[in-house]
């Protein structure tokens, strides 16, 4: 049994045993940050971080340093063999999901990103980056892609741990809360560019192979010239959040 000082040199480690479970989703309500980055923004939105682990010969990250108590050493090899990456950052961290929270009651220039059925974690980690970048209050997770996965939190740069992320809402709740329920739409709906963008939005954002928006929803639609149809989800979120103007 390895303790605490001791440099962790066996693949079957019991620690990198629970990161691969975590990975798989056999650990429920537990993530793994990967990276320095991630794992000081997790810190830093006032995230618990179970264990820290850092490959071998590695000094403490100057901004980890208060997670020295709960860090233990792996050497670079073994701990390259649970890293998602194609070259392993040498920081990894267990911790727990950040929880799915209530929706609140809308502010005056309140912003919402509703991320209904969006599959690809990329594009779910892409678009929780542009609503925070965009001015977004927070974002509402409905179906697809888990907010908390490896490559959401990655495609987020962080995001996904400061942005406040609320878990499955009705679009009646959504009104009830005070928002003006606004869903993007392929084809027949107001130029985002001369819409009325003004109050409480909640911006219903549709899956990858689209998707009906809600009724009662105003429909907002890109403009395309050439034989665009579409635009991927994230970049015509980005366009569509920015248009809203809240920064």
């Amino acid at each position: 049994m390895n303790g605490p000082g001791d440099v962790i040199h066996s693949r079957q480690n019991p620690l990198l045993g629970r990161v691969k479970a975590v990975r798989a989703g056999r650990e429920p309500g537990w993530i793994v940050l990967e990276g320095e980055r991630l794992v000081a923004d997790a810190v830093a939105g006032g995230l618990g971080i179970d264990v820290l682990l850092l490959a071998e010969g590695r000094g403490v990250p100057a901004g980890l340093a208060n997670l020295a108590p709960r860090t233990r050493r792996v050497d670079a090899e073994v701990l390259a063999s649970v890293s998602s990456l194609d070259s392993s950052p040498g920081c990894l961290a267990l911790a727990p999901a950040p929880p799915l929270r209530p929706l609140p009651t809308a502010g005056p220039r309140s912003l919402l990103a509703v991320v209904a059925g969006v599959q690809d974690p990329g594009n779910f980690g892409a678009i929780a980056r542009v609503a925070e970048a965009a001015g977004a209050s927070g974002l509402v997770r409905l179906g697809g892609a888990q907010p908390f996965g490896d490559k959401a939190l990655r495609g987020s740069m962080g995001s996904l741990l400061r942005l406040p992320v609320y878990g499955q809402v009705e679009p009646g709740e959504l009104a009830a809360k005070g928002y003006r329920l606004v869903a993007a739409a392929t084809r027949g709906g107001a130029d985002p560019r001369r819409f009325d963008w003004s109050g409480p939005v909640a911006l219903w954002i549709p899956g990858e192979a689209g998707g009906d928006a809600p009724a009662g929803a105003e429909a907002v639609t890109l403009p395309m010239a050439g034989q665009v149809e579409s635009l991927n989800v994230a970049v015509a979120a980005a366009l569509l959040l920015y248009a809203a103007g809240r920064v």
